[in-house]
């Protein structure tokens, strides 16, 4: 257990050393806003491993140095929740990013498989999951806890190393080490304003889009709080009163003062700043969200060409043995339809038009949507197939 910054320096000193290590986050998060992290586990290719104790070392920036460099790879699973703490705590930009749970979306396994199950089906290795609610902040931790975090860690070289194998034999090697350049990009790890994002908040799908767009400037104004305070969003005003108030909305200061739903507490503390939120939803003076979906000039048969589409790229992807989840999603998918009918130069700097995803599918779509290319079902393998005109 590394308890003290001197050895935690030693710790990135020797994982630089190392061509690669598996790095994992232990955390709480229930209270706060940001989680509060327990623990970091590094694993060596030796099988060996360090474990950082978060709630010992309050400077975890020595840290960042590892999560930078180029050089040394940095295996995860399922890696850009860990990243973001880790940023967050190192001031590190990750660099060399390996994540065995997108990578294995390339090979045959869903992009989503738990590690448990990977490593099983990999390198026939079982791991217990009992500690996955444990409170890691609490000291001392549990021999359980500790064997819980280890095996996270002990065999994450050696899964990135047969993945990459398998990913060679099927020609998809430079295909998952571009994917893994995702993680490089920064604004993965810059806090968006909250009124740029939609509402984060249950049961509201039922509400007219003027409720909605008081929700989010309501749902914008509790974020901002709640990272100021670095508590949970719940503790701040709950879902359901934020969804009663978009729906049944005061129409001055003096008559949210006399809802029953908010408490003389919360008044007291946020009755005008909390008001103000209110009437920007009302006036609507908040920017317009980035929704992918919303296209000017969409034509009747958009939805049935973005159908067409799933259908081709999940045939192709099934028979290619590949997630396609990892492909791309129907809001981006809808996005790609849309900038066809426009022209080429409207999908070029798409997702679908760049790197292995345009070598995969991304031409062929823009063929088929573009009348260059049709579709048949395959009568051996009974999946839609790409032809060309």
């Amino acid at each position: 257990m590394i308890t003290t910054k001197k050895d935690l320096e030693e710790v990135v000193q020797k994982s630089l050393l190392c061509e690669s290590v598996a790095l994992d986050t232990e955390f709480v998060w229930e209270k706060t806003f940001y989680p509060i992290l327990g623990l970091i586990q590094v694993g060596y290719p030796d099988g060996s491993v360090d474990l950082i104790d978060a709630v010992a070392i309050k400077d975890l920036t020595p840290l960042g140095r590892l999560l930078e460099s180029p050089k040394t790879i940095k295996i995860l699973h399922d890696a850009l929740q860990d990243l973001v703490i880790l940023n967050r705590e190192t001031k590190g930009l990750p660099k060399a990013i390996f994540d065995t749970q997108k990578a294995a979306g390339f090979v045959g396994f869903s992009s989503s498989i738990a590690l448990s199950e990977l490593l099983k089906q990999l390198l026939s290795v079982y791991i217990k999951k009992a500690e996955t609610k444990s409170d890691w902040v609490a000291r001392p931790l549990s021999e359980s806890q500790i064997n819980y975090a280890e095996d996270d860690v002990s065999n994450g070289v050696a899964l990135m190393h047969e993945l990459m194998v398998r990913a060679e034999a099927k020609n998809r090697k430079e295909w998952v080490l571009s994917e893994m350049s995702y993680y490089e990009q920064e604004r993965h790890y810059n806090l968006e304003d909250p009124i740029l994002k939609p509402a984060r908040v249950k049961r509201s799908g039922a509400l007219n889009n003027v409720q909605k767009t008081i929700l989010r400037s309501l749902s914008a104004w509790r974020e901002v709080e709640a990272m100021k305070k670095n508590v949970a969003r719940k503790f701040i005003i709950s879902d359901e009163v934020l969804v009663s108030l978009a729906k049944s909305t005061p129409d001055s200061l003096e008559l949210l003062k006399k809802k029953k739903s908010l408490s003389k507490r919360f008044l007291s503390v946020y009755a005008e700043s909390f008001w103000n939120a209110i009437e920007q939803g009302l006036k609507n003076e908040i920017p317009p969200l980035k929704i992918e979906e919303n296209f000017s000039g969409k034509d009747e048969g958009m939805e049935a060409r973005v159908d067409l589409s799933l259908a081709f790229i999940k045939g192709l992807a099934l028979d290619a043995k590949i997630d396609p989840a990892l492909i791309s999603n129907r809001a981006q998918i809808t996005q790609f339809v849309y900038g066809a009918s426009q022209g080429i130069e409207s999908v070029e700097s798409h997702r679908l038009f760049q790197d292995w995803r345009k070598v995969f599918c991304g031409q062929k779509l823009y063929d088929l949507l573009t009348g260059s290319g049709s579709l048949q079902v395959c009568k051996e393998k009974k999946l839609p197939i790409f032809v060309s005109r």
